[in-house]
Formats: C-alpha cells, structure tokens, sequence
C-alpha cells in the first residue's frame, strides 16, 4: 500500500524570494556585460586600454560567471503549512527540490543574528529541520520584523500541523 501524499491544500504559506533580486541583478550584469563584450569585438578593440582589453573583458567574465554559480546556488524558498506536517519547496534557476516533513517532527523556529560583511546587524528567522537541515524564512535588518515573523510561523505550525509538540 502507498503512503498517501502528505498533504495536497497547503493551510499556510511562508515564501523567501530574497535570491530574486541577486538572480536580476547577476542577470543584468552578465547582459550588459556580453553588450560591451560585443561592442569591444566589433570596434575590435578598446582604444584607451590597448592590449589589455580582451584580458581585462576575460578578468570580468571570470567574475560574472563566478557570480552566476554562485547566484545559482540560492533557492527561492516556499513553505507549505498542512495538516499532516510541512512541504519545504526550494527552486533554483535550473531545477527544483521538494521535501516534506511531518509534523511531529518539526521543531520551533527561531530567530538568529549576524553580522554581513559591512558590520551591519542581520536577523533571520530560521526553522530547523530533521538532519541538521535549515530553512531561512525571513531575512531582515530589522529584528522586531524577523521576530514578528518569528511569531507568526510558530503560531501557524502550532494551529495547522496536527502533532507539532515545538
């Protein structure tokens, strides 16, 4: 006998589309990129740096590509809230991956902080899961925000999951 799905109606939606912005803007920089790319060739060259343009134009493809797998590695993420437990929906540009997990198996969220690379205090709100696995609801640079939502997902796991003890 199968197992039935674990749930098809989600009661309940968290979404973290912050790796958009970072897919447009490393899209846009490889665009405008490949323009001046394509400008240089066709001017055959570029007059003011001389011999090291096409060395200078490969420095920055080098980047931008980097750039591209490293944008390519961020998920938009989906959490869907059922009766029966959780179904973490992650998409990246090329492909997807759906997890689900049951309710009983779940644990409170919580709201992490951090410094970014400029000093500047960041507060996620971070829902971990079975086999040291991590989800990031919320990111913000405001922590009352990531606490609200903090809140808001904790209450939505204790009404809708059935078996959530968190």
């Amino acid at each position: 006998m199968s197992r039935p799905p674990l749930h098809t109606h989600p009661l309940r939606v968290f979404d973290n589309n912050a790796a958009a912005a970072i897919w447009i803007f490393v899209a846009v920089w490889l665009a405008m990129l490949a323009c001046f790319t394509y400008i240089a060739w066709r001017d055959g060259g570029i007059p003011q740096v001389g011999r090291w343009a096409w060395p200078q134009l490969g420095l920055f493809w080098f980047c931008g590509m980097g750039a591209a797998v490293w944008a390519a590695s961020l998920p938009l993420i989906r959490l869907e809230l059922g009766a029966d437990g959780l179904r973490v929906r992650e998409r990246y540009p090329l492909r997807s991956d759906e997890k689900r997990y049951l309710s009983r198996d779940l644990r409170r969220p919580r709201v992490e902080s951090m410094r970014d690379s400029e000093g500047d205090e960041r507060f996620n709100t971070v829902l971990d899961l079975p086999g040291d696995r991590r989800v990031v609801v919320i990111e913000s640079a405001d922590r009352e925000s990531a606490e609200r939502r903090c809140e808001q997902l904790f209450a939505s796991l204790r009404s809708v999951c059935r078996g959530f003890s968190g």
